[in-house]
């Protein structure tokens, strides 16, 4: 219920011999026939509902190690108290499986919601996305003006027959400290909701509810780190050219080593005075530049890095997203405009990764679940896989809820610098959630605990 990963596509090559009439070359490949989007609006089924929840359990045992969803009792009586509002719940997304969480606070307070998620998600998998309209899911385009699903937005906060989740970092960096900066569209929907109701009901409110979620491993992960580095160490360097070092200077050279060969494929010479996070920002810097120039976006002074990423974003699902041209040449045309745009999602991702990746997120806290978030980073982007560790607990707390009752006068005097005020502080609310239960829950990383006794 964040932003899908997409799979990379094939360029097309002027060299492959392809078929001269446009219908069967349409017809030669099925990504080159997209159907047009049909919205997927929510369904109400109770027994659905149900199953969900049970399945959701049992997916965080078996697929997700989550042996445990811990949540204060203060929390959930806040949120309990809270049932017959009219909520907004946004949480964090950084692991890339809270939706499962969400589901399990779901049956934990009694309160069946409706999510917002991407359309993918319903059209790759028709029979999930079966399922995930009858508890509650309803699709967007990401990436265009998707009309039908801002008007069910809308409704659904007007009438108020179930609580929303939208995460709104719109991103999953897979790191669990990290926080994108929210995208301010989602407060911006809210806004216009919570005015549909009031004029059904002038004492109306709408409370949005911060959610921040962090997880933490249960036991000594030594052997799935040494196993992960060495898998790294596999793909990047020559046979016997292992070396004694320390956890940090081990996975430092890793990133250094797939840093230079993203460097070589662009062309880049570094700056030999340029430390990691000078060469990382200088990369980043020129593949956004590079996918900006293929878009032809123009990037405004202000924006600042992960912006300009998710406009490319926007604009590249704009491309794949759009509806098919009725007549066969003009839909050829599009085809390769299409299939040229997909092959963008792959720097793109990995730009986001490098977001992610800095040499200081693990040295200034020296934990074990930042060293495997950086781990799994490096494993998606080395070997291609996303892998999961556990034992692990997922913990939930809720931040200050925002009622937007409160702001609705600033909101009509100045909507844009209201907006931006109310989603930077529940960013910032969730930021600090996150922050606290690092410094409290995480594991130490074994190899600083050594160095603290020896000292």
């Amino acid at each position: 219920m964040g932003h899908a990963v997409y799979p990379a596509c094939r360029t097309f090559s002027w060299g492959k011999t392809m078929p001269l009439d446009a219908k069967t070359w349409l017809e030669s490949d099925p990504r080159n026939r997209p159907r047009p989007h049909v919205f997927w609006p929510p369904k109400d089924n109770r027994l659905i509902c149900w199953l969900g929840k049970w399945l959701s359990r049992r997916n965080l045992r078996r697929r997700l190690k989550v042996v445990d969803v811990a949540i204060s009792e203060e929390d959930l009586a806040r949120l309990r108290a809270l049932r017959g509002e009219r909520c907004l719940l946004m949480p964090s997304h950084s692991g890339g499986f809270e939706p499962f969480m969400i589901m399990d606070l779901s049956r934990r307070i009694g309160v069946n919601f409706f999510y917002l998620a991407a359309i993918e998600a319903f059209e790759r998998h028709p029979v999930m996305g079966w399922l995930m309209q009858r508890a509650g899911a309803y699709s967007v385009i990401r990436g265009t003006a998707d009309r039908p699903s801002f008007q069910m937005t809308r409704r659904v906060l007007r009438e108020a027959r179930r609580w929303l989740v939208v995460f709104p970092e719109g991103q999953t960096v897979w790191q669990n400290d990290t926080v994108l900066p929210f995208q301010e569209g989602v407060t911006q929907l809210a806004f216009k909701g919570y005015e549909d109701a009031l004029g059904d009901d002038q004492d109306a409110s709408l409370v949005c509810i911060p959610v921040a979620i962090k997880y933490v491993y249960l036991r000594d992960m030594q052997p799935e780190i040494d196993a992960s580095l060495k898998r790294l160490e596999a793909h990047l360097f020559e046979p016997g050219s292992e070396r004694e070092e320390k956890l940090t200077d081990r996975l430092l050279r890793i990133a250094e080593a797939v840093l230079a060969f993203n460097e070589e494929k662009h062309g880049v010479r570094p700056d030999p005075a340029a430390d990691l996070n000078g060469r990382i920002q200088t990369m980043k810097e020129i593949v956004v530049r590079e996918v900006e120039g293929q878009l032809r976006l123009a990037p405004r002074e202000e924006q600042s890095l992960i912006d300009r990423i998710r406009a490319c974003f926007n604009a590249v699902d704009a491309v794949v997203n759009g509806e098919p041209e009725a007549r066969p040449y003009a839909e050829k045309l599009m085809a390769e405009r299409r299939k040229a745009a997909s092959d963008l999602y792959e720097d793109l991702w990995r730009v986001l990764q490098f977001v992610a990746i800095y040499e200081d997120y693990v040295n200034e806290l020296m934990t074990v679940e930042r060293f495997m978030d950086v781990l799994c980073l490096l494993e998606m982007e080395v070997l291609g896989e996303r892998r999961v560790w556990g034992p692990r607990r997922a913990i939930l707390r809720v931040g200050e809820t925002v009622d937007l009752r409160d702001h609705l006068a600033a909101y009509r005097d100045e909507k844009r610098a209201t907006v931006r005020t109310v989603s930077a502080g529940l960013e910032e609310s969730v930021r600090g959630m996150l922050q606290e239960m690092a410094s409290q829950y995480s594991m130490p990383l074994e190899s600083e605990k050594e160095e603290k006794s020896d000292a």
